[in-house]
């Protein structure tokens, strides 16, 4: 996608239930939305930060329930939106480890992050004066809650961390180690 023209933002109540006649932007929105559901992602917040931030329009933020899960979810997203829209991300940070996975589609960046993680940075806070999309969503994402999610991800032998058990110094190694390892896998 290209930076040059800006889509209409939709009304806070619009729906998405006609992909085809949606702007490029807010197409590629609901489509990355879709692939995280099919990838039990949850959580998932649809910001336009048209009006806030200069390097995207819209922003998605979605829970994991841990670094494997996160990466699962990305994997889908990038695959999802290649075969039904041509779309590459320009950008992958934090794949390697997991905890925090950007995926940068230009008018659509998308957040994949493990739960814990998610919950020290906040980052819905930042942008807080942003509306929310309205995303047409999956009825399981009303039948389920996002707690039951990760104790399904604990009965499994999922890696899980409480919040309590992250601390601040535990992120930002993780963020170190995840730097570190995108820069020794670049060409």
């Amino acid at each position: 996608m290209t930076r040059t023209a800006r889509d209409p933002a939709p009304a806070a109540d619009s729906s998405f239930t006609e992909p085809n006649s949606l702007p490029a932007s807010t197409r590629l929105v609901q489509k990355a939305a879709d692939a995280i559901w099919d990838r039990k992602g949850f959580e998932v917040v649809a910001l336009r930060v048209l009006e806030i931030v200069q390097y995207t329009d819209y922003m998605i933020i979605c829970s994991a329930t841990s670094d494997r899960h996160a990466v699962a979810i990305a994997d889908n997203v990038e695959r999802i939106l290649h075969e039904d829209l041509g779309e590459h991300p320009s950008s992958v940070e934090g794949r390697s480890y997991g905890r925090w996975i950007l995926l940068d589609y230009g008018d659509v960046v998308v957040h994949v992050f493990h739960r814990p993680v998610r919950e020290y940075y906040q980052l819905e806070r930042l942008f807080a004066d942003a509306p929310r999309l309205a995303l047409d969503e999956p009825a399981w994402v009303h039948e389920i809650s996002p707690d039951s999610l990760l104790q399904q991800a604990f009965d499994y032998g999922d890696e899980l961390w409480s919040s309590a058990a992250l601390s601040p110094e535990q992120v930002q190694a993780g963020d170190d180690e995840s730097e570190q390892a995108d820069a020794d896998a670049a060409p």
